[in-house]
């Protein structure tokens, strides 16, 4: 008996260090995940919720830091809308069809890759949109049927991504 008891408590301590490790793959329900390079958004279905715009942000308040101490406890209650402001040199957008006209978007959605369809690059069409800037914020919305929910992103200047969601309909 000790010794299923020992199997068992390994068993879950082994389970508990691949949760700590990775526990997006954990996770239920439906996911968005970005990166410099590209974005998987499982709210995509191809018939109704098919459409991306991203817009470079600016930064309007020098305290805006992802990686000080104030701003990481409280990053939930943080005022983008106040903080940042959309920089007109970039912004990108795609709304896709469920048509060979018009493809809707799938999978892993590229930024410097050819994905099969054209990018409005700042009112031009365009293959790719390249990837996202170093030490610099975005504004990724219409990702799901929830007009007011956005996802702001930080790529510091690793490239890794620092993601907060904002949610205006809960307001």
């Amino acid at each position: 008996m000790k010794k299923l008891s020992l199997i068992i408590l390994i068993g879950l301590l082994i389970g508990l260090a691949i949760f700590a490790v990775n526990p997006n793959h954990f996770r239920f329900g439906k996911n968005i995940e970005i990166t410099d390079a590209y974005i998987v958004n499982d709210h995509w279905d191809g018939e109704y919720n098919n459409a991306i715009r991203i817009d470079k942000m600016i930064v309007l308040d020098d305290r805006m830091d992802v990686f000080s101490k104030g701003f990481i406890k409280n990053s939930l209650f943080w005022d983008f809308e106040n903080t940042l402001a959309n920089d007109s040199s970039f912004s990108s957008s795609y709304w896709g069809q469920n048509n060979s006209e018009k493809p809707y978007m799938e999978g892993k959605v590229f930024f410097d890759k050819d994905n099969g369809w054209n990018w409005n690059l700042n009112g031009v069409e365009s293959r790719t949109i390249g990837k996202l800037e170093k030490d610099t914020w975005y504004k990724f919305s219409s990702l799901t049927m929830n007009t007011k929910y956005y996802k702001y992103v930080y790529v510091d200047n690793t490239g890794k991504t620092h993601i907060f969601s904002v949610n205006k309909a809960n307001y």
